[in-house]
């Protein structure tokens, strides 16, 4: 999918693009490709002079954030946050490669899945300059510093309610939630990690510095980065300890169960062991002449196995 934004009027207008049709794109627009076919791609390096070094390195699921240029172009991969589709856990998240490309005469934004970066830039930016490939680069990094810091927020509310769930219930099924969501902090620490060294390489960059405003906006992405990473760092924390928490918990229960059944075990073992005296084949077993032996033998070992668990109890007390 190919979709091109110019500004008309002072207004941003879209419009899809079809290859086809489509030989020349005017200068001074932004150029959005998401999940490319073969066709697209050789569209991109025809027509839109990108170099395929570039394609390579942005539609690699594996590459990580970088900056590079090349025959006039640049190239700025990041790493943004979504959902990680081949898990059916509402609980993990992954990061994917999104990459802007400034050509001579074009801004071009390429990733390979579907992503909420795009609508909010659109969504949370007065206005958008094409034209101004700086600034409308700051704007994503701006935009992709919050975009983290919503969705640590969003595993910060569902480890609380992993944490209520456990607490009711000590199931596997909220140990795995508790392993996605940590699993989803380490990618997200490795990503906003990566993501800041860009930005850091951006800020010795003459481009980046060479108008105020956008200055500004490079300091406040710095800050917003810097408060992911904060955020990323404590919430790794918590959940790690936890973990750990809920382990120790999940021990202490099956002790307190397997305490349980050995009492069970115990006092039940009385009544056996006395109908096992009185099961041998011997000459004169006690109350053996008796109309009422039997009675006494059992009446005998429920008080015995009531004394034994009344023991067992008091020490298990004194225990805690």
């Amino acid at each position: 999918m190919i979709r091109q934004y110019a500004e008309i009027d002072g207004k941003l207008v879209q419009t899809d693009v079809d290859i086809t049709e489509t030989k020349s794109v005017p200068h001074g627009i932004w150029i959005e490709v998401m999940a490319p076919t073969a066709p697209e791609i050789d569209w991109m390096k025809t027509t839109l002079s990108v170099p395929p070094e570039f394609l390579m390195s942005a539609l690699d699921e594996e590459e990580s954030a970088h900056i590079d240029s090349e025959e006039g172009a640049k190239l700025i991969v990041l790493d943004v946050p979504i959902y990680d589709t081949q898990k059916k856990s509402k609980n993990a998240y992954t990061t994917t490669p999104f990459a802007i490309i400034h050509t001579a005469d074009h801004f071009i934004t390429l990733c390979s899945q579907d992503t909420n970066l795009i609508k909010d830039v659109l969504s949370k930016n007065k206005k958008i300059e094409p034209h101004k490939k700086v600034r409308l680069t700051l704007q994503f990094l701006y935009r992709l510093a919050s975009t983290y810091i919503s969705f640590l927020k969003k595993i910060d509310n569902q480890t609380r309610i992993v944490e209520k769930e456990l607490q009711n219930s000590m199931r596997n099924k909220e140990l795995f939630d508790l392993m996605d969501l940590n699993k989803s902090l380490v990618y997200f620490s490795t990503a906003i990690n990566a993501n800041k060294v860009v930005i850091q390489k951006m800020t010795r960059t003459p481009d980046f510095k060479q108008y105020e405003n956008d200055f500004s906006l490079l300091e406040d992405t710095q800050i917003e980065i810097d408060q992911a990473n904060e955020m990323c760092s404590i919430y790794r924390d918590i959940l790690a300890g936890m973990m750990d928490a809920f382990a120790s918990i999940i021990s202490n229960n099956l002790n307190i169960v397997m305490k349980v059944l050995a009492i069970v075990t115990i006092v039940l073992s009385i009544p056996t062991l006395v109908a096992s005296f009185y099961g041998m084949n011997f000459v004169n077993i006690p109350l053996a002449g008796t109309d009422y032996g039997f009675y006494i033998a059992v009446v005998g070992s429920f008080l015995l196995s009531v004394a034994g668990a009344f023991v067992l109890y008091r020490y298990t007390k004194r225990v805690k």
